[in-house]
């Protein structure tokens, strides 16, 4: 994907396994902004953890594919 748009708002995020991570509620500064799932591992959310404000987000580089319900991410490009 090459940037993020307001299109991802409401999906489910998705990791490679199939593992749902969380929902994303925004678009900001070019990321799609989580809404994390509870349960997800913390590795996993570790992964997407935004280091400026502790917030969950996925970027373009990280978005694998778009469906019409989900976004799949490969948690190991960021």
């Amino acid at each position: 994907m090459q940037h993020v748009t307001d299109d991802v708002v409401g999906k489910h995020v998705v990791g490679p396994n199939g593992e749902r991570i969380g929902k994303v509620t925004g678009v900001q500064d070019g990321k799609a902004m989580l809404k994390g799932e509870t349960g997800v591992s913390a590795d996993m959310e570790d992964a997407f953890r935004n280091d400026d404000d502790e917030a969950l987000s996925v970027t373009a580089d990280q978005i694998v594919e778009v469906t019409d319900d989900e976004v799949r991410v490969d948690v190991d490009s960021r």
